[in-house]
Formats: C-alpha cells, sequence, structure tokens
C-alpha cells in the first residue's frame, strides 16, 4: 500500500500545480458594478461570458452591506465600474466612491447623471427608461476598453434597446387600464417604475424610519377604504409593523425582488403580479 502511494504522489502533485495554476490564470472582472442589475446591462453588450463584480451580490441587503476581500481585491484590478450614483445609495458613498477618487484612471459610468432623482429612492434601476440611458452609457464605455469589439458590441447593445423598448411598451398595457391605482410596500422601492406607469406607491417606512403608531393608523384606515389586499415587500427585509398592518387589514404579503440579475424578465413578471393585484382591488 506504501509503494502504491509513493507511486501516486507525483500525479497527485502535479495536479495539485495545474490547480494553482488555473485559479491564478482565471479571468479577472475588468468591469465592477454594484448591483446585479447592472451587470446584466453589461453583459448584455459584452457577452454572457464576461467576468463581472458584483459588490452586492444577490440576497444582501445594500444599506449594510460591506465589501469581501476577495471583492475589495477584485476592484483593485477594475478598469470599469458602473455606480448607481444615487445620493441615498449609502453603499457606493462609504465604500466606492473614496475608492474611485483615488483611482481616477477607472473609467466610470454614474447611472443617476443628468436623471431627475427622488430624494430617499436610490431604485433608479426599476425605471426602464433609465435603465436605456445607462446601457448607452455602458457601451460608449465598453468600447473604449475594448474598441477592438465594437463590431460586436454594438449589435448586442441595439438588441438590447430594442428589447427594454418592447418592455416599457408592454408595461405601458399592463398598466394603461389601473392609472393612479395604489399599493403598498414596506420601502419606498418602486417609486419610479410607478412614474414611469401612472401607478402609486405608498410606503409603510419612510427613509428606513418605523412609521409612527399615528402613521401606522392613517395607513390601516387608508387600505381599507381603498381594499387595498396586498403588500408589497423586498424579499431581505421585514418589520413588525409590516406584520400589524397586514393582519389589520387581511393583506397578503408578496415579496419582489429588485435586485435580480434576470432584470429585463424580472420586471415583465413584476409588471404582471402587480396587474393580478390591481385586477383583485
Amino acid at each position: 500500500m506504501k509503494k502504491i502511494i509513493r507511486s501516486l504522489l507525483p500525479v497527485l502533485m502535479l495536479l495539485l500545480l495545474l490547480t494553482a495554476i488555473a485559479c491564478d490564470t482565471a479571468p479577472s472582472a475588468d468591469i465592477c458594478v454594484s448591483i446585479p442589475p447592472q451587470a446584466y446591462l453589461v453583459k448584455r453588450i459584452a457577452g454572457e461570458d464576461t467576468p463581472v463584480t458584483i459588490m452586492i451580490p444577490p440576497g444582501s441587503a445594500p444599506p449594510t452591506y460591506s465589501p469581501t476581500g476577495s471583492q475589495i481585491r477584485n476592484l483593485h484590478d477594475c478598469k470599469l465600474y458602473i455606480k448607481n450614483g444615487h445620493p441615498a445609495f449609502h453603499f457606493e458613498i462609504k465604500h466606492i466612491n473614496p475608492f474611485l477618487e483615488n483611482h481616477p484612471e477607472i473609467y466610470t459610468v454614474n447611472m443617476a447623471d443628468s436623471i431627475d432623482v427622488t430624494p430617499g429612492d436610490a431604485h433608479i434601476w426599476l425605471s426602464p427608461r433609465i435603465m436605456r440611458i445607462s446601457a448607452g452609457r455602458i457601451y460608449k464605455k465598453l468600447i473604449l476598453l475594448y474598441p477592438e469589439q465594437q463590431d460586436i458590441y454594438s449589435k448586442r447593445y441595439e438588441e438590447l434597446i430594442r428589447d427594454i423598448d418592447a418592455l416599457d411598451s408592454e408595461l405601458k398595457t399592463v398598466f394603461a387600464s389601473h392609472q393612479n391605482a395604489e399599493f403598498l410596500t414596506l420601502h419606498p422601492s418602486w417609486g419610479y417604475f410607478s412614474n414611469d406607469y401612472g401607478i402609486k406607491q405608498i410606503s409603510i417606512r419612510h427613509e428606513n424610519k418605523a412609521p409612527s403608531a399615528r402613521r401606522l393608523a392613517e395607513l390601516i384606515e387608508h387600505a381599507r377604504e381603498n381594499n387595498i389586499k396586498i403588500i408589497f415587500v423586498q424579499k431581505e427585509f421585514s418589520s413588525e409593523q409590516l406584520n400589524i398592518l397586514s393582519r389589520e387589514i387581511g393583506a397578503e404579503i408578496v415579496a419582489l425582488d429588485p435586485l435580480n440579475e434576470s432584470w429585463l424578465e424580472n420586471l415583465r413578471q413584476t409588471g404582471k403580479t402587480f396587474l393580478e393585484t390591481f385586477n383583485e382591488q
């Protein structure tokens, strides 16, 4: 048995060496983004196999998330960073902006540039119209970074724009007969989406603060008067006020996923969920 083990040692050492080499030569992520929906835009233009470092991975809560050691190492190798850019996006203010200020050589796309932002609501990626603008900015930076890929990137970018425009048209149709329809949400996550399609978000919490007893009573009365029976929540969050409100008005709690990386299909399905809710009210 010892002879067999000794004879296998060179093979095992070779396998370990090859594994180490493979790890060292794995493609590094030239592109970093804050959230998964931004990675969707990058990969639609640069290709699905493009390595992208997502600083706030799926299932994480942006207000409290801190980068891991490996993410920070990837950040130092980054050549293009896609920012949300909203002044209320505290993760970037704390962890990303100081780094980018010290590394002006990194190409940056700021999604909030020249956008009419809502104070306290950083969820600008939930507007297809804003994402269409952002896709154009990302495309231009990718061409600067990889000029030899311009032809193929151009074709993919045009396909992406067609898909976003088609989604926008679908959602306009979905909400055409529900203008000014109201819905309850735990956090004010869907304000840009609501503005795009003429519906109205009523948030239980404001600036991540729990409602007062008076405000909670007002929400209960309003929900009863308007037969609001569903409360939308972001799956990473919950609160006792939410449970109280749900019990008092007999409402179902439905989790939505605004950070889903399959951004376009996620918004399409979200539109269907909203429509089902409004049809039942």
